[in-house]
């Protein structure tokens, strides 16, 4: 708070009095309108970024939209207005704003064990799921969650999120405090759903059906309930809205994936998920729904895969399978942090984007280990190198058959024990990655084309691709007149951005390209959701 760092007797009174007059300086008076001044920078496509040639102007209004963009001739129109009294925010020689990041997949619920577990698989008996998620989130209650969703949303919000597509626990009670959270903070933007699942789930943490069908169509009433109750202007996109939240395919009964998707019709919900994941995930699935040729071909069935929906993950899939999601206009989750421990494989994002998949980005927390978008756009960047390394014909780095058809056995995707087990060779014979090249003869230019990514092309997936991916895409995400002004003020400063005299990269483009790689919370001078800072 203001009055804790001023009576801070080592902050020097000259930085104290800095500080505060950047807060003021940022902060317009509320519901007025105002403008901002400055390198105004997005990235509404992959390999455009606009704003670097010369100085913007946004001008917000009071309700929080943006009333224009000026990319030309933005200092006079800055003038004009400033001479009709309107207040204009004028960003400093080495400040950017940016669209505020969208993730596309965080686990809220997970957030007391963030940085550790990782190094597990993710199915074992002693694996990720069973020694540290299920009991982190069987722990959350209305007394405790508050104390985790709060300290989820605060570290979200510092690390320049400004919505999320979040996943509570299976407790209806502690999945409405990450909502009565939300509403408490002002943001970020939540997409929030209460887990369910019905089967091979700890004892005392398992739903039946019943139980979770109905907690589910509550949890929904309760959170439109309350977005409705806060009288957003028309046309905005909500603060917090329901998604039904099946875990994934092992832990969800015919009968409980067939009620979610009656619920996702019935009251038009959002759907998430998450799919392709890893190879015992996959052979665990396939025992379970062997009717299926695929895992999307299942969540198709129980109406599941719908516009809006979005899965995460989705790096094993077969051909044809990356088509099924766009036919029912699906959306993935690239979680490339995650995807290095668990998945073993990245996934082909450009190749996704070409086919008309729409794909967002996300941080995966705690699979991931931070919450910082940033984090994982220089995870989505690295992903991409990967897919450019000239692979052996034969040689795979994921679960599946190889390009000489042969299945090793060390590549048979085991059934964890205690487990319904079943020979996993037919999962393995349809799981072969969609994209991946393993043409020995591939030259490094074709393989650069097919799956590069550039930093820049990060900010994308982190702003404009996640609005797609959410259904937000015509009110988030870029700098466009009539969208909302959810963004974030860069400063590219030290210690971790710094400037020398007759130093070189001090371009725009070298400073934008300086926080991509280097910057982080410090770095963030103010967030700003629905234009309220």
């Amino acid at each position: 708070s203001v009055d804790d760092v001023g009576s801070d007797l080592s902050v020097p009174r000259c930085l104290w009095t800095c500080w505060l007059a950047t807060q003021m300086a940022l902060s317009p008076p509320a519901g007025t309108t105002y403008a901002v001044l400055g390198h105004i920078v997005d990235a509404p496509q992959l390999d455009v970024v606009r704003g670097l040639d010369e100085p913007s102007l946004v001008v917000v209004s009071g309700s929080g939209e943006i009333e224009s963009v000026h990319r030309a001739g933005a200092a006079d129109a800055a003038a004009s207005l400033e001479a009709s009294g309107v207040t204009v925010i004028r960003l400093g020689q080495r400040d950017f704003l940016v669209p505020g990041f969208i993730d596309c997949h965080v686990h809220a619920s997970q957030w007391a064990y963030m940085g550790t577990g990782i190094d597990r698989p993710l199915m074992a008996d002693d694996g990720f799921l069973a020694k540290y998620a299920f009991p982190a989130e069987s722990a959350l209650n209305a007394q405790t969650a508050g104390e985790v969703y709060r300290a989820a949303i605060d570290d979200m919000l510092r690390n320049g999120t400004t919505t999320a597509l979040v996943w509570g626990s299976a407790r209806l009670d502690a999945s409405e405090e990450y909502v009565k959270a939300v509403v408490e903070r002002g943001g970020p933007r939540s997409l929030i759903g209460k887990v369910s699942m019905d089967r091979h789930c700890p004892e005392g943490y398992v739903e039946t059906t019943a139980q979770s069908l109905a907690d589910t169509e509550a949890f929904v009433l309760r959170t439109k309930a309350a977005n409705d109750a806060l009288g957003l202007p028309a046309g905005s996109p909500p603060l917090v809205a329901p998604a039904i939240t099946p875990r994934f395919l092992p832990t969800c009964t015919a009968e409980l994936l067939r009620g979610l998707g009656a619920l996702a019709e019935k009251h038009d919900c959002f759907v998430q998920s998450h799919l392709s994941e890893s190879c015992d995930e996959l052979a665990f699935s396939s025992s379970l729904f062997p009717g299926f040729r695929s895992d999307a071909a299942a969540f198709a069935a129980f109406g599941l895969l719908r516009r809006p929906s979005l899965m995460a993950h989705c790096v094993h899939l077969q051909p044809g399978e990356a088509e099924l999601l766009l036919q029912h206009g699906c959306a993935m989750a690239h979680c490339p942090t995650s995807n290095f421990f668990f998945a073993k494989e990245a996934l082909p994002v450009r190749q996704m984007l070409q086919l008309g998949v729409k794909v967002g980005l996300g941080t995966d927390v705690a699979g991931g280990y931070s919450p910082a978008m940033l984090v994982s756009l220089r995870h989505a960047v690295l992903a991409s190198k990967t897919l450019q390394f000239r692979r052996a014909k034969g040689c795979v780095f994921q679960c599946g058959v190889g390009a000489a058809g042969a299945l090793s056995p060390q590549r048979e995707c085991p059934v964890p024990s205690g487990q319904p087990s079943k020979r996993a060779r037919a999962t393995a014979a349809r799981t072969e990655g969609f994209g991946v090249d393993f043409d020995a003869a591939a030259d490094e230019a074709t393989l650069r084309d097919r799956h590069n990514l550039s930093h820049t092309d990060g900010l994308h997936l982190a702003t404009q691709a996640g609005a797609d991916a959410l259904g937000f895409g015509g009110s988030l995400g870029s700098f466009d007149a009539g969208k909302r002004f959810d963004a974030v003020v860069w400063a590219a400063e030290g210690p971790n951005v710094r400037c020398y005299r007759g130093g070189v990269a001090e371009e725009p483009s070298d400073l934008l390209h300086k926080l991509l790689t280097n910057g982080d919370d410090r770095n963030i001078k103010a967030v700003y959701i629905g234009g309220r800072r």
